[in-house]
């Protein structure tokens, strides 16, 4: 169950990110958004949050790859590679969060953080 959980967080990102890329074409649907997770204003730019969308539908394909690989050939080098992702996503997007005052992502991190870390502790003994 738990690396089927696992195996979510890659499809789950390239969705988000592809439907963030969509946006673009979607102004109301983009501000909407931006207003609810509090980036109106200043710090809004409708190019910057469009683009974000093939980042994070990247960082999930990549993601799903490398999962998918740890659950055929389960080794202590792709666990290694599962929670660097996460080492450096967490703590840089979290903090720009809290700087530009997008407390809404502060808290979706936290959680997110703690589910992933909780699968990757529960699947490391499988690493070898």
């Amino acid at each position: 169950m738990t690396t089927k959980i696992l195996s979510w967080v890659g499809p789950l990102h390239i969705v988000a990110g592809l439907l963030l890329f969509l946006t673009a074409f979607l102004p109301g649907v983009q501000t909407m958004i931006a207003v609810n997770v509090g980036l109106a204003g200043e710090n809004f730019s409708p190019f910057l949050f469009a683009v974000l969308g093939p980042t994070v539908a990247s960082w999930g394909v990549l993601f799903t790859a490398v999962v998918r690989q740890f659950i055929d050939y389960p080794t202590r080098r792709l666990w290694n590679a599962m929670l660097l992702a996460i080492v450096v996503w967490a703590p840089l997007d979290t903090g720009l969060c809290l700087y530009y005052g997008v407390y809404g992502g502060v808290a979706v991190n936290g959680l997110v953080v703690v589910l992933l870390l909780v699968l990757l502790f529960k699947v490391r003994p499988a690493a070898k």
